[in-house]
């Protein structure tokens, strides 16, 4: 009985640790959907900057053209940043699907020592029972 004890708070464990890894995982994906949706954000305002000063161009305006060369250029750096921290976060979302799938195995395997487990303890019962039913018939046919 004991062992029973000790397989469901090991089993516990685990399962709380499965979930604080999901946790992980989803805060994780979360900011990669935020640093996708800024390097949108980015691109859309690079392309947005880009029609300004062709219409600029073609109405015969060049005073303001270097002002947008200087920006399009701080901007594609933004994007150049934006997109190595999303490598990087991808890096650690890859690493976390790793210890994710880890602690699902350490989970499943406890649940499977668990049903051996209860398979076993049932077994021992029903040797025990098998006994006890041997028993009473042999003192049975001594007092017949």
């Amino acid at each position: 009985m004991q062992k029973k004890f000790k397989l469901e708070k090991v089993l516990e464990i685990r399962d709380k640790a499965l979930e604080k890894e999901k946790i992980k995982l989803a805060e994780l994906m979360a900011k990669d959907k935020e640093l996708e949706a800024e390097m949108t954000a980015i691109a859309n305002d690079m392309k947005a900057k880009q029609l300004e000063m062709e219409a600029e161009r073609s109405n015969g305006r060049y005073e303001f053209i270097e002002m947008y060369n200087k920006f399009m250029k701080i901007r594609e750096q933004d994007f150049v940043v934006v997109a190595q921290k999303r490598e990087t976060l991808n890096k650690e979302i890859l690493q976390q699907k790793n210890v994710l799938n880890k602690a699902l195995n350490d989970l499943k395997i406890m649940e499977r020592l668990k049903e051996k487990h209860l398979v076993e303890y049932a077994n021992y019962v029903k040797k025990q029972e098998e006994h006890q039913i041997d028993e009473i018939n042999i003192t049975r046919q001594f007092k017949d």
